[in-house]
């Protein structure tokens, strides 16, 4: 038991296991970023052998979006309860052949069917891959940590464009997709090496002793008080970031290829060149988010990323149309690495990866219409006007962590206790409601003390509008009546409880607190 808990005890330093880990998800992200980045370099060749319409390829690819919300959502979940290795090791094992069968296709449907398996397996590796590394690194470097694992996306960037610059042009883009076993086949060798997360089989434990409690189902758990208060604003900005990815992302090779006129080697160099600033633009923005905060540094990315997409439309050919290109690509790649550390700091290990999963599934259920929105859209006003409204859905994810609540260095024992508080009194916040409104009335007849802002202490106010802010007359308020609000880990000058505790605050005499250290 004991031995169980100190290997599950987060590190004080990530360890040789902590990056042995990181490898072990970085390669699949590598694998992945070749795997999903092959088929937007093939478009242009497949449109011609298989004589297919724009609106086919969105076609095509909204299936494969489909699937890969699919995956999302099943290795999210099966990682709760398989484990996180296994869940990793048996995706990579699936969408490897499933790929390479994509060279046998013959026409629209028996493209599609490929895709559509492809991106099954896909789909698995975001979620569990960042749930893995949070559960085995410092949470002070988390965020820089999972951008270590995202240098595999841009490094399996580089090898499809390789792969196209020197299969392709021997054998074409059907020699490509068959080329692919091969570094799968790398990846899944390097996985064997690594061991199941600690932290996994100490919550499975748990379980089993009843100490914590999931439904049957663990995505419903997700959906169920306290989580839903952080489920919600996770899905509105993962439905922006993946609407945005599609609706853009995917189609950058065919708008540089059929609307700018850039040659195919030059577009192949500057594609290639666009993932060096993806790395460096990514740890930097993973950097920002661990030392001053997961919420404004992603809105900043989300909203850069915007502007980014934008001029990379209206600006001249040459020098402006490539920078506008890698700048897009590295903000993008910053507000997602952002978006994975935020959302496993959201819950609990036993339904982490089912949270993580979850809310990022539900954003791609919208997504799902993004590649169809850009071939609908593109074949009436052409792809700039498609890549124009497409880049507004970076909106959502504004709004979202607008509305969610900042995580950046929780320790994830912290994240534990705030879930057994706020699942073991339920009935906490009604009853603490009613007591703040009589206790405020009785010292305070005028009611003036008692503001709209005070919910925030309840856990459904919102705490983008001003719960992490100190409030006016506060201080005078507590040498009144006696109280004292306790602050949050992550801000001891918080005047709000953070909105996971039970009831969402917590007060006590000031005379009780005297000289108890701040937990």
């Amino acid at each position: 038991m004991e031995s169980a808990i100190a290997a599950a005890a987060e590190p004080a330093r990530t360890s040789k296991y902590g990056w042995r880990v990181v490898l072990f998800s970085g390669a699949g992200w590598f694998f992945d970023g070749y795997v999903i980045n092959v088929w937007p370099l093939a478009i242009p060749f497949v449109m011609i052998d298989l004589h297919l319409s724009v609106t086919d390829i969105g076609t095509i690819t909204t299936l494969y979006v489909t699937a890969y919300m699919l995956g999302t959502l099943l290795g999210g979940t099966f990682a709760d309860y398989l484990g996180r290795r296994s869940v990793l090791s048996f995706s990579v094992l699936f969408y490897m052949f499933v790929d390479a069968l994509t060279a046998v296709a013959q026409g629209f449907w028996s493209l599609g069917f490929f895709r559509f398996m492809t991106g099954t397996g896909t789909g698995m590796e975001l979620p569990v891959g960042s749930t893995f590394i949070t559960e085995a690194v410092d949470s002070r470097w988390r965020a820089r940590l999972l951008s270590v694992m995202g240098i595999g996306y841009p490094g399996g960037y580089v090898l499809a464009i390789g792969s196209f610059a020197t299969i392709g042009a021997v054998w074409g883009w059907r020699g490509v997709f068959v080329a692919s076993i091969i570094p799968g086949i790398v990846v899944f060798f390097v996985r064997l090496r690594v061991s199941e997360s600690p932290r996994f089989q100490w919550a499975r434990e748990r379980l089993a002793r009843g100490e914590v409690k999931r439904d049957r189902v663990a995505n419903i758990t997700v959906f169920r008080k306290p989580y839903v208060r952080d489920a919600l604003p996770a899905v509105l900005y993962w439905i922006g970031n993946a609407f945005a990815f599609w609706a853009f992302y995917t189609f950058i090779p065919l708008y540089l290829v059929k609307v700018r006129q850039i040659p195919t080697p030059v577009e192949l160099t500057w594609l290639a060149t666009y993932q060096v600033w993806a790395v460096a633009i990514t740890y930097l923005g993973a950097w920002l988010s661990d030392r001053w905060g997961r919420r404004p540094f992603a809105i900043m990315f989300a909203a850069l990323t915007l502007v980014a997409v934008w001029g990379m439309t209206l600006v001249p050919s040459g020098a402006p149309l490539y920078l506008a290109g890698a700048l897009v690509f590295g903000f993008n790649n910053a507000t997602w690495t952002i978006s994975f550390a935020h959302s496993t700091e959201l819950y609990p290990t036993h339904i982490r990866g089912s949270g993580i999963g979850t809310t990022m599934a539900c954003g791609r259920v919208v997504s799902i219409l993004a590649p169809l929105f850009f071939g609908l859209v593109a074949a009436r006003y052409g792809i700039a006007v498609a890549f124009r409204l497409g880049a507004l859905a970076w909106i959502l994810t504004i709004i979202g962590y607008l509305l969610s609540r900042e995580t950046s260095g929780i320790a994830l024992e912290r994240i534990e206790e705030e879930a057994a508080l706020a699942t073991a009194r339920p009935a906490a916040a009604p009853l603490a409601l009613h007591d703040l409104v009589r206790s405020g009335r009785a010292n305070d007849p005028g009611g003036r003390r008692f503001h709209r802002r005070r919910l925030c202490l309840l856990g459904f106010g919102l705490p983008a509008l001003g719960c992490d802010l100190p409030r006016r007359g506060d201080r005078a308020a507590a040498a009144h009546d006696g109280v004292e609000r306790v602050g949050s880990a992550q801000n001891p000058r918080r005047k709000c409880a953070p909105l996971s505790e039970s009831g969402g605050v917590i007060a006590t005499t000031a005379s009780e607190r005297k000289g108890d250290p701040h937990p």
